[in-house]
């Protein structure tokens, strides 16, 4: 009897101490993380209020995160909102405060306290309450949009800081992809068997993954980065740059014009010859009265994760959890067409750098690591269940149920792909007519001979944002 009534005393203490738990892990994260609702459909209205040019009410809806414990990623939202809004102020100061928390969280030991209380209740709900870092390729596009600011704002100095800040997160993204392949392969220890059953579940991801080498290499961060130092003079670092960018992506025709057009200035003989003979494009030069103009087009938004039951072994038994997957495989590219205002055809813009594949490469990356902590996490309520009885394995049932949903969290308002052109034209106004089949309009530029005119184009949707500068 006494051994009866200390285990019906102990089942109300059982409960009454998981609600205080919870409401310590649990319910604070409600309003930061995505334990209970799905990043994508917070994200959603944000996405058509920028369609429809309401910058003011997304940024305002976004202003609410900026202490939460996923500030870098709603901070990485209002300030790609900002800068489409032109909001330039605004958003140089959200892309702040992210590289700041970004650098706060690599400077902080691998086993501080929010991170071990972040890895805790992931173990007791989902991924989602563990703060948001960034992926490598998010963390990259902080730094190049942090430059577009500073280009716009005429600081080409304070943009070539960040397009070079940029490139080195890919350096050390590099490592730390490194370091990550060797300790996931040391914890998957004797479930390495069952791991290839489980990859299996997401082939579908390598349709867009298999088109990048990894998940941090950009690019259209290299080429921008090429663009500024032609701008300063620096010909040699820009010709050095637009190769990296040819390495990434060597179907692009403009970055082969520019290292054949930069390897015959420089007097790289060999260089040229080489080019000269794998490239079919036309070796393009400025012309007498003749400026460049040079367009930066972002099309769409970054794909979104979606959630799927997948199945995976612990101790030889089966069980089902929550991962996040792209349902989208692949969307395809529409180019930007370019004319003059008497309908004379400029040209069009050509693909640099496809996010979706880069996010579906992260995630590609990112799942064994998932599945090691799903393992953990089961083993860890399945403790709890044998630890308790009655109402408290009720309440662990039920905990359980509400909490698996899958970490579906990524920038949104990244776009789908990023695409260039460039072209020499005759100095002097211009109206540009702009088409991508789906958004159009017009954009009024003024060409100077010997300088250079930036565009930048960013399409959702039926909706075209413009921005144009001179350098």
């Amino acid at each position: 009897m006494i051994i009866k009534r200390a285990s019906n005393a102990a089942t109300p203490r059982f409960v009454a101490g998981l609600v205080v738990m919870l409401s310590f892990i649990v319910l604070p994260g409600c309003a930061t993380t995505s334990i209970f609702s799905s990043y994508p459909s917070q994200i959603q209205p944000l996405k058509q209020q920028v369609i429809n040019k309401q910058y003011k009410v997304a940024q305002d809806r976004l202003e609410k995160h900026r202490s939460d414990n996923d500030k870098i990623l709603y901070m990485m939202e209002r300030g790609r909102i900002s800068q489409i809004a032109k909001d330039n102020d605004a958003s140089i100061e959200d892309f702040k405060q992210v590289i700041a928390a970004m650098e706060e969280n690599e400077n902080k030991a691998r086993l501080s306290l929010s991170d071990t209380a972040g890895q805790g209740a992931a173990l007791l709900t989902n991924d989602n309450a563990i703060p948001y870092s960034g992926e490598s390729y998010e963390r990259v596009f902080v730094h190049h949009f942090q430059a577009m600011n500073y280009l716009f704002a005429d600081n080409v100095n304070g943009a070539l800081v960040e397009v070079r800040r940029a490139n080195e997160q890919q350096k050390l993204a590099f490592t730390k992809h490194e370091d990550e392949i060797a300790d996931i392969a040391e914890k998957q220890g004797a479930n390495a068997g069952n791991d290839s059953k489980f990859m299996a579940s997401f082939a579908a991801l390598d349709v867009a993954a298999g088109r990048v080498k990894n998940s941090f290499q950009n690019a259209y961060t290299f080429y921008a980065s090429g663009v500024l130092y032609e701008v300063l003079g620096s010909l040699n670092d820009a010709y050095i740059d637009y190769k990296k960018a040819l390495e990434i992506f060597p179907d692009n025709p403009y970055l082969q014009q520019d290292v054949l057009r930069l390897s015959k200035q420089l007097g790289m003989r060999e260089d040229y010859q080489q080019f000269k003979k794998t490239f079919s494009v036309p070796l393009k030069e400025p012309g007498d009265g003749q400026g460049e103009i040079i367009v930066f087009f972002e099309h769409g938004f970054a794909p979104v994760k979606q959630q799927v039951k997948v199945p995976f072994f612990v101790s030889s038994q089966v069980h089902t959890a929550a991962f996040p997957i792209y349902g989208k495989i692949w969307e395809t590219t529409s180019p930007l067409n370019l004319s003059y205002g008497d309908g004379a055809v400029l040209g069009q813009t050509s693909p640099i750098v496809y996010v979706q594949a880069l996010a579906a490469k992260a995630l590609k990356e990112r799942l064994p690591s998932m599945l090691v902590r799903q393992v953990l996490r089961v083993a860890s309520k399945k403790q709890m269940v044998d630890n308790t009885s009655g109402l408290g394995q009720l309440a662990i049932g039920i905990l359980n149920i509400i909490t698996e949903n899958a970490d579906q969290r990524s920038w949104q308002t990244l776009p789908n792909d990023a695409q260039i052109f460039r072209a020499y034209i005759s100095a002097g106004e211009h109206n540009l007519l702009l088409s991508n089949g789906t958004a159009s309009d017009t954009i009024s530029i003024t060409v100077e001979a010997g300088k250079k005119t930036i565009v930048r184009i960013v399409a959702t949707g039926a909706t075209l944002h413009t921005d144009a500068t001179t350098l």
